[in-house]
């Protein structure tokens, strides 16, 4: 007996793993959590509308009995559906459309002793939840013209079933109260979840640029690591020159309103799909995507040109002139990330070698 339990006890626990597995796997959390509502939703669904088919059928009628054993199987089908493809999509739309169908069937019919009506209820938040506020209010829109024709066109003639207007009028106020509930959780809900997203949107911006300048950090230029080194393109390490005289004569505030200015100057050089890093201190790194070394050359010199063209107005009585140094090496299949970097690197200290406001080619 005990052993019985144990293997039981496995089979339930091996069982629940292969139904509940795969589905926080998804970078998008949210997107996992419907995948698993919908889930879940389904399969519950599945038994309760298996076992209502199955207590009716002494009391429920042979069409009712095979429509709601019908549903049943159809939403069983629907969670292979979705395990095998992870399509909430479609799965979604699915269950929605089969119990909403479901719904108008037992309304027409009345169910079990005209109860069916009631089950207008499980309508609106599951209509919001799969389709969202404006989506789920229209899904609820055309349902709720459906039943009106049906509770109240002349002579009953949309109902099998036989209820009193005191009943009908009471199921649709009740529905629209239900209706306005959900909607006004869901928009907060949605306004929540913006928030949210913004806040993390914002940190993810601020984790990945330089808080001086607005380019990337160290931690941007490993975020995108993988996109720089799948292409081929030029690599330019710049300076500014003589930048520890800037600080000791004007002070460190004067020397991050010229690293600032600097990398104005280089965002307004490079292009959209280029990538500019603040390396450290004075000095920045640009990936010139697709470019080859000559083209590259005439970037950085264009670059070069209008950083010595500056006059940064630090104060009223206080001009500051600047130039850079430049190094620039190729990256290829043949010449990888990091060594390209490195090139660029050592390209920059020959102009430094060689007085300064140059380039050099590795």
């Amino acid at each position: 007996m005990k052993e019985m339990n144990v293997n039981l006890s496995r089979n339930m626990k091996a069982f629940l793993q292969y139904f509940t597995g795969g589905f926080f796997s998804h970078d998008n959390v949210e997107e996992s959590l419907k995948v698993y509502l919908i889930y879940t939703f389904s399969i519950v669904g599945f038994i309760f509308i298996f076992i209502l088919g199955l207590s009716g059928i002494s009391s429920l009628g042979y069409e009712s009995n095979i429509l709601l054993l019908g549903g049943a199987l159809f939403l069983l089908i629907n969670v292979a559906y979705l395990k095998l493809t992870d399509n909430h999509l479609y799965a979604g739309y699915i269950m929605l459309y089969l119990v909403f169908s479901l719904i108008l069937y037992l309304i027409y019919s009345g169910g079990y002793h005209n109860t069916g009506p009631l089950w207008i209820f499980a309508l609106p938040p599951l209509a919001l939840f799969i389709h969202g506020l404006k989506k789920g209010l229209i899904d609820i829109g055309v349902f709720l013209i459906i039943i009106l024709f049906m509770f109240f066109y002349p002579k009953d003639y949309l109902l099998e079933a036989s209820y009193i207007t005191a009943f009908k009028i009471q199921i649709i106020l009740s529905f629209l109260l239900l209706v306005f509930l959900s909607a006004l959780y869901e928009y907060s809900k949605e306004r929540s979840m913006r928030k949210m997203k913004k806040i993390q949107s914002d940190l993810e911006f601020f984790l990945r640029r330089d808080p001086l300048t607005g380019l990337y950090n160290r931690r941007g230029y490993h975020d995108s690591i993988d996109e720089i080194s799948d292409k081929h393109g030029v690599m330019l390490m710049c300076d500014i020159d003589h930048f520890k005289k800037i600080n000791d004569t004007y002070g460190h505030d004067a020397g991050d309103f010229v690293i600032q200015e600097v990398a104005q100057c280089i965002r307004e050089n490079v292009r959209k799909e280029d990538v500019a890093i603040r390396w450290g201190g004075e000095e920045f790194l640009i990936f010139l995507a697709n470019t080859n070394i000559n083209n590259g050359y005439i970037v950085a010199e264009k670059l070069r040109e209008s950083v010595e063209r500056l006059t940064l107005y630090y104060r009223e009585d206080v001009t500051i002139k600047v130039t850079l140094s430049m190094g620039i090496s190729s990256i290829s299949n043949q010449i990888p990330l990091e060594e390209a970097i490195r090139n660029a690197d050592n390209a920059m200290y020959v102009s430094k070698a060689s007085g300064r406001n140059q380039i050099s080619k590795h």
